[in-house]
């Protein structure tokens, strides 16, 4: 359970610019987690631009906007790929004018019950639709470049997370060099962002490639630079709000299908049939009529031993 009471941890997937990698770093960051063996969910909140639906390979008919304009439950619009639950939004103009972003709270509970982390790919900039996935988080993720127009609207960004009393959980600075630490250090005291998980995306063509294919590099190109870097974000964004994976339920015992019919009713207890008694073998010989005597007898005997042998 986190500090807010529900049973799973909700982060808003923020920057201050558009195209700086925020939607990329949900769906990566979401699947690396799932990779973990966390369960997740993330929600496209960018009512105006919604994307997260073709990075993740879906086509869907039910979306965000269509439960926030009143159309349709929670669940309607919940798709499971790449090991999460997708949330998508639309791209249609006329329901981005229905959406109300009042009602995003229930979305947001509803997937908090039954998954460990909800990751919400707000908009970009400053508007009501990003406070308002904001105020239903626990914390906020800031994602730019090293660009200074970026740079300056994730500060104004900040500022906005802060006013709404939400902690900045962590920066993620894309399209970085050589993806070390050097390269984003000055860039994080300037944002105020040293305390909280700082991690640097280098500039990857897998990503380039994986977008086009609609997948997640982490799951495409598990090798290259930015898959890599996108894992230890996932790592240090779970070590620092303490969170692991759900225990996997126990198996409850064997259970029995029927080869023929796949019935799962498990066949009867086996009738008693009484005690069973030992009779010497010259006994049930004799009671057959057999020989008992000569070779024959000699060979029974020996071969009834071996077999006995083996079972004693």
């Amino acid at each position: 359970m986190n500090e807010a009471g529900g049973d799973g941890y909700v982060f808003a997937v923020a920057s201050g610019k558009g195209g700086v990698g925020k939607s990329t770093t949900t769906a990566n960051l979401g699947v690396a987690l799932a990779d973990d063996g966390f369960d997740v969910a993330v929600v496209d909140v960018d009512l105006g631009m919604a994307n997260l639906a073709g990075l993740l390979g879906v086509d869907p008919d039910v979306t965000l906007h269509d439960v926030l304009g009143g159309d349709a439950a929670p669940a309607d619009a919940t798709y499971e790929t790449n090991g999460l639950t997708l949330v998508p939004g639309s791209t249609n103009l006329e329901q981005f004018a229905r959406a109300d972003a009042k009602s995003l709270h229930r979305v947001v509970e509803f997937l908090r019950e039954d998954n460990d982390v909800v990751l919400l790919d707000a908009g970009a900039g400053l508007s009501y639709d990003i406070a308002m996935a904001m105020s239903v988080a626990d914390g906020v993720l800031l994602v730019t470049t090293a660009e200074l127009t970026s740079l300056t609207d994730a500060t104004k960004t900040g500022k906005l997370v802060g006013k709404l009393d939400k902690p900045v959980v962590g920066a993620v600075f894309t399209r970085t060099g050589d993806g070390g630490f050097d390269d984003v250090e000055g860039i994080a005291t300037a944002l105020g962002t040293t305390d909280a998980v700082t991690v640097s995306v280098p500039h990857d063509d897998a990503v380039k490639l994986a977008v086009r294919k609609g997948r997640p590099v982490v799951s495409l190109k598990p090798e290259s630079p930015a898959a890599r870097a996108y894992d230890r974000l996932a790592a240090k964004l779970a070590d620092s709000v303490g969170m692991e994976p759900s225990e996997p339920e126990e198996p409850t015992g064997f259970e029995w299908v029927d080869p023929d019919t796949g019935e799962t009713e498990e066949p009867a207890e086996p009738a008693d049939d009484g005690p069973v008694y030992e009779i010497p073998l010259e006994d049930l010989i004799e009671e057959a009529g057999l020989e008992t005597e000569g070779e024959a007898s000699e060979r029974r005997v020996k071969l009834y031993d071996r077999v006995k042998s083996k079972f004693s």
